[in-house]
C-alpha cells in the first residue's frame, strides 16, 4: 500500500498546484471572464495580484512535493506485503497524471506572458474625432494586457469621455473627453484607481490635443 499511498499523494500534491497556479493567474483571466459576461471587474485584478507571488510559491511547492512522492519517496515494505509489489499500471497512470499536472500548471503560471492574444485592442477611440481634446495618463500597477482592456472599460464610464485607449507596453492611456462637457483629471485618475491600479497626468503630450486643467 506504500507506494500507492505515495502516489495518491503525489496526485493531490500536482492537484493542489494546478488549483494555486489557477488562482495566481486570476489577476489576468478573471477579470476578462468577467469584461466577457458584462460583469464589472473592478479591483479583481489587483486584489489577485497582490497574492501571486504567494501563490506561485504555493504551486512550486506542491508540485515539487508530488514529483518527490511519486518518483523518488520509497516506503519501507516487509516481504510479502503488497506495497513490495507495486502495481505498475497504477504507477503510470499517476506519473502521466502528474505530468499533465505540470503542464497545466505551465499554462496557467504563464498566462500573464501570452494574456494579449485572448484580447482585442483596448481602445474605444471612435473614427473621425481627431480633434477632440485628449487627457494622456502615465499608468502603474498594469501585469499584464488584460489590464489594459480592464481600465479602458472604466475610464469610458466616466461622464464627458468620448473613448479610451489604453497602451500595455507604455504604461498609458489615452482618453478622448467632450470639448463641451470634459471630465476632470481627477475623475480619471479615480477611474483607474477604482480599477485597482494608479495613475497620474502625464508630462508629455499626446498624439491629439490635450485639454486644460479643470
Amino acid at each position: 500500500m506504500g507506494t500507492e499511498t505515495n502516489d495518491r499523494r503525489g496526485l493531490w500534491a500536482a492537484v493542489g498546484s494546478v488549483i494555486a497556479a489557477v488562482v495566481a493567474s486570476a489577476c489576468c483571466w478573471l477579470p476578462l471572464l468577467l469584461i466577457a459576461f458584462g460583469a464589472s471587474a473592478a479591483g479583481v485584478s489587483a486584489t489577485f495580484e497582490r497574492y501571486r507571488p504567494l501563490m506561485l510559491g504555493v504551486t512550486a511547492v506542491l508540485l515539487g512535493a508530488g514529483f518527490y512522492l511519486v518518483y523518488f519517496r520509497k516506503e519501507t515494505c516487509a516481504p510479502g506485503e503488497a506495497c513490495a509489489v507495486p502495481n505498475p499500471r497504477l504507477q503510470r497512470l499517476n506519473r502521466t497524471m502528474l505530468w499533465v499536472a505540470t503542464a497545466a500548471v505551465v499554462v496557467f503560471a504563464l498566462f500573464p506572458k501570452y494574456a494579449g492574444l485572448f484580447v482585442d485592442d483596448a481602445s474605444s477611440l471612435p473614427a473621425g474625432e481627431s480633434n477632440a481634446p485628449t487627457v494622456l495618463l502615465e499608468i502603474q500597477g498594469m501585469t499584464c494586457e488584460a489590464c489594459a482592456l480592464h481600465i479602458q472599460k472604466e475610464l469610458d464610464t466616466v461622464p464627458g469621455v468620448i473613448g479610451s485607449s489604453v497602451n500595455y507596453d507604455e504604461k498609458s492611456a489615452t482618453v478622448m473627453t467632450d470639448a463641451a462637457a470634459p471630465p476632470s483629471h481627477e475623475a480619471l485618475i479615480e477611474a483607474v484607481q477604482s480599477a485597482g491600479y494608479s495613475a497620474r497626468r502625464a508630462v508629455k503630450q499626446p498624439r491629439m490635443n490635450l485639454i486644460e486643467d479643470q
